[in-house]
């Protein structure tokens, strides 16, 4: 059954009352926030199942009281050998009846195959990494490697046998980090939504240069006078942060500041935000706040932001996520600094002062 699914939910999950799910996503933050339209999906159609989630620490706050996802497994990366050990033996504990690979490399084939679930379900060859697929005894239909993440998890749920349903990508949040955000947005930026600017990214490759970011303040004072600005950013980026912060004096400087479910609560209360290819970029997505991500090296088709109101620029140009996958433009790679301050900001004024 390599390669097919079924259209029927009876089908697949007839045997079970309120099948036991493990899903395996274990990083990084973007990649977490768009597979939780699998958690979504199987909790839409099946409420009473158990979803479990294993995860690295990183992205474990987008998961904590989340409704669609019942246990986490915290594998920690530093932990080595034994740490997988740990985890396995977690997940064998819970009695799984069906197993994901949603990361489609060796580590996470591998607990997804030692879970004990009878069914477990992974990438197509074509698509795995690290000869991934040997380890898993079903797979999505094969696709091309561009398709954009959001709809290569999808498939999952069509191996599921699930009904297609709208795509929710919902985050958690807590009542404290919603009052914090309601409290800096009342404070800091007089009650006005912010733009936010996301300095950081992951890889050095991703990042937009400082001075790219600092130009922006001219024309950002001219188009949004009285809409505050919010630097964001991870602990990596604090020295940056700082740098702008001295460069352009009005901006408030949250670099290093916010834990994830800050950021979201922020996020929810924001005009839009400028931003590389990174994990921010997509919770933004999630939260159908508009953004204009500047992408380098990375093919924005297959991890841009997801849905409708948002801008991808690559080396300047915009780029439009096609309608089919038969017509795809050329891969493009190129440094993030081939996308101007200029270009941004005209992005920026075509898209958010209509």
């Amino acid at each position: 059954m390599s390669g097919q699914h079924r259209s029927s939910a009876a089908s697949d999950l007839e045997p079970f009352v309120a099948p036991r799910i493990l899903l395996v996503r274990l990083g990084a933050i973007g990649d977490v926030v768009n597979a939780l339209i699998v958690a979504n999906g199987i909790r839409h159609h099946l409420p009473a199942a158990t979803i479990g989630w294993a995860v690295h620490p990183l992205s474990k706050p987008l998961l904590e009281g989340h409704p669609a996802v019942d246990r986490i497994h915290v594998w920690k990366k530093g932990d080595g050998l034994r740490g997988f050990r740990g985890v396995v033996r977690e997940v064998r504990d819970s009695s799984y009846d069906v197993a994901l690979d949603l990361q489609r490399l060796q580590k996470s084939a591998l607990l997804a195959r030692f879970s004990g679930a009878p069914r477990v379900l992974g990438f197509d060859r074509g698509r795995a990494k690290e000869q991934s697929w040997l380890w898993t005894k079903e797979r999505i239909l094969s696709g091309h490697p561009r398709e954009h993440m959001v709809l290569q998890y999808q498939r999952f749920l069509d191996l599921l046998g699930l009904p297609r349903a709208p795509l929710l990508r919902t985050l958690a949040t807590d009542s404290e980090s919603e009052a914090w955000a309601v409290r800096f947005v009342a404070e800091a930026c007089g009650g006005a939504a912010p733009i936010l600017l996301n300095i950081g990214a992951s890889k050095p490759e991703k990042l937009w240069p400082e001075a790219s970011f600092r130009a922006l303040a001219p024309d950002l004072e001219r188009d949004f006078p009285d809409v505050p600005v919010v630097v964001t950013g991870g602990p990596q980026d604090v020295q940056m942060g700082r740098a702008l912060g001295q460069a352009v004096s009005k901006w408030h400087v949250l670099t290093g500041e916010t834990s994830l479910r800050q950021l979201t609560a922020l996020l929810s209360l924001s005009r839009g935000m400028v931003t590389g290819d990174t994990g921010a970029m997509h919770m933004a997505a999630a939260l159908s706040v508009p953004t204009v991500a500047i992408f380098g090296p990375s093919d924005p088709l297959r991890t841009g932001p997801f849905g409708r109101g948002h801008v991808i620029l690559q080396g300047g140009e915009p780029v439009a996520l096609p309608a089919s996958l038969s017509c795809l433009p050329p891969r493009v790679r190129c440094p993030m600094a081939a996308t101007s301050p200029a270009q941004v900001s005209f992005q920026m004024r075509q898209s958010w002062l209509r």
